[in-house]
């Protein structure tokens, strides 16, 4: 990360990088950014009189980030062009291969739909793919040339739509409901991250007026205790804006605010194409585990263990009439004998909302199956793909299934151990299907898709608070350092305030 910062400090790097997300940046361009930059920073230099040193050291650092800023705004912009392309090609392959119901026909519509870029260039080299007649390997040629449009994006939904289109031109049948269920999704999918992005923007907003505000507080505290020196008329040598105290927590909250700055404008950068998550797939899985073969008489035992030092040692000290250090070690003893509880709540509520985030996605691929497939066939194809919380949770339904396919408990045990209804909801739907059977299943379908775009919702809004609480976190930020900041600045100016009444008696 150092080094690429330092390399980015050559404009011809920096030039390269941003051509790299497909757009040009100028040495113009540089030349006017980093000189507003220089002023800005040496305009606060001024305001809050800091000294040579320190106002050369802000500088060094505004040099450091800018690049990094500049990068992050052009990176930003690429992946919301990216997002935007990867939506607009779904949609039209949807609608172009309904129309011709072939793959190649649909690439070559699709491809007159973008101007010069990434997507349009993928395209061709597909359509080109196809051209040649020969497959790579036993894929097929079809889905080798669509593995090369997925390749740049990494994007399950296109992926999916790629499954659907290959199914629908090499086994035939009827398409048009799951083309509806595609486009559906994409729609809700595309209006929760745009409406994603206008929050993190507006919270990248909320954050920079924080910012202003706090340092013309800051400022205004400064140019306040000053002026004091201007009603005693005093001609002290007393100069409050030199004060080392002063000039340091001028320096670090200057420095501060930069570095927030440039978090929050590192927020807004995201790929919006992969799917969120709480945490990393063997960490989840590590927990998931956990919670399912969660011992209590063991886990107690551990706790009274840890606890058991704590609580001797709390005994001793209040014999030795140390009760500060008595009650210290026995809320620890207290805390160590209850963590196996605290640890197993935490695990579970984090579990349970990976799988909130989790379910749609399979519910998804489970509504398109079920167009050709009944629900275990749909079930069993589905494991491939599901995210990796659902995955031992599947295998087990499988298991529960073959031994009592008719029974309602094979499909409610789904996701037991985890309080969520709409899981429950949706396993009876699916049992409601299975005996039923394809031929009349479109309605629970229907139903289904229902209760799909209501656990999308309640993931996203999960995502989103997540998101929001960490705007939110930001935006406290200069507001705090501000805080510690005039309290110094108070302290100094009351001193100062002191010194100042007595060189007035003394002209007195």
């Amino acid at each position: 990360m150092k080094n690429s910062v330092i390399r980015l400090l050559n404009p011809k790097n920096l030039q390269r990088e941003v051509h790299v997300y497909g757009y040009h940046f100028s040495w113009k361009n540089q030349f006017v950014i980093f000189l507003c930059a220089f002023a800005g920073m040496a305009a606060l230099g001024i305001i809050f009189k800091l000294s040579f040193p320190f106002t050369v050291l802000i500088l060094a650092v505004m040099t450091m980030l800018l690049p990094v800023l500049i990068l992050n705004m052009y990176r930003h912009m690429y992946e919301q062009k990216k997002f935007a392309d990867v939506v607009t090609y779904i949609e039209q392959m949807m609608y172009s291969f309904q129309k011709s119901g072939k793959v190649k026909l649909a690439l070559m519509e699709c491809g007159e739909a973008f101007g010069d870029g990434e997507m349009k260039s993928v395209i061709e080299k597909a359509v080109a793919y196809i051209n040649k007649g020969k497959a790579g390997s036993g894929d097929g040629i079809l889905k080798e040339a669509l593995m090369m449009i997925e390749a740049p994006y990494r994007c399950r939904r296109m992926h999916t739509a790629h499954e659907l289109l290959l199914n629908a031109e090499e086994d035939g049948g009827e398409v048009l409901n799951s083309i509806s269920l595609i486009l559906e999704d994409t729609e809700n999918w595309k209006r929760r991250v745009y409406k994603m992005q206008a929050e993190k923007k507006q919270g990248h907003m909320d954050n920079i007026i924080s910012i202003l505000i706090a340092t013309a507080l800051c400022a205004l505290c400064l140019y306040v205790i000053d002026y004091m020196r201007i009603l005693f008329r005093s001609d002290s040598a007393i100069y409050v804006f030199k004060h080392f105290a002063v000039q340091l927590t001028s320096e670090v909250f200057i420095l501060f605010s930069m570095f927030i700055f440039a978090k929050s404008a590192g927020s807004l950068t995201g790929d919006w194409l992969k799917e969120e998550q709480f945490i990393k797939k063997n960490r989840i899985l590590q927990m998931y585990n956990g919670v399912k073969n969660y011992d209590h008489k063991k886990e107690f035992l551990k706790s009274i263990l840890f606890a058991m030092p704590f609580f001797l040692s709390a005994v001793t000290f209040f014999f030795l009439s140390k009760k500060g250090l008595c009650m210290l070690f026995l809320f620890g003893a207290v805390f160590l004998l209850f963590q196996h509880k605290i640890g197993y709540k935490l695990s579970k509520q984090d579990v349970t909302n990976e799988i909130y985030i989790a379910l749609p996605q399979w519910l998804m691929d489970m509504a398109l199956l079920l167009q050709n497939n009944n629900v275990q066939v749909s079930i069993i194809k589905s494991a491939d793909h599901a995210p990796a919380v659902l995955q031992p949770e599947l295998a087990a339904l499988t298991d529960r299934i073959r031994k009592e396919p008719d029974k309602l408990s094979a499909y409610t045990g789904f996701c037991g151990d985890f309080y969520i209804p709409e899981a429950l909801s949706c396993m009876k739907m699916l049992h409601s299907i299975s005996e039923s059977g394809i031929g009349d299943a479109k309605t629970q379908i229907h139903n289904l898709l229902g209760h799909i775009n209501k656990l999308q919702n309640q993931a996203d809004n999960k995502i989103n608070e997540q998101a929001l609480f960490k705007m939110r976190m930001i935006f406290s930020y200069p507001v705090f350092a501000a805080a510690v900041k005039m309290l110094v600045d108070m302290t100094v100016g009351m001193f100062v305030l002191f010194q100042l009444m007595g060189s007035a008696g003394g002209i007195v």
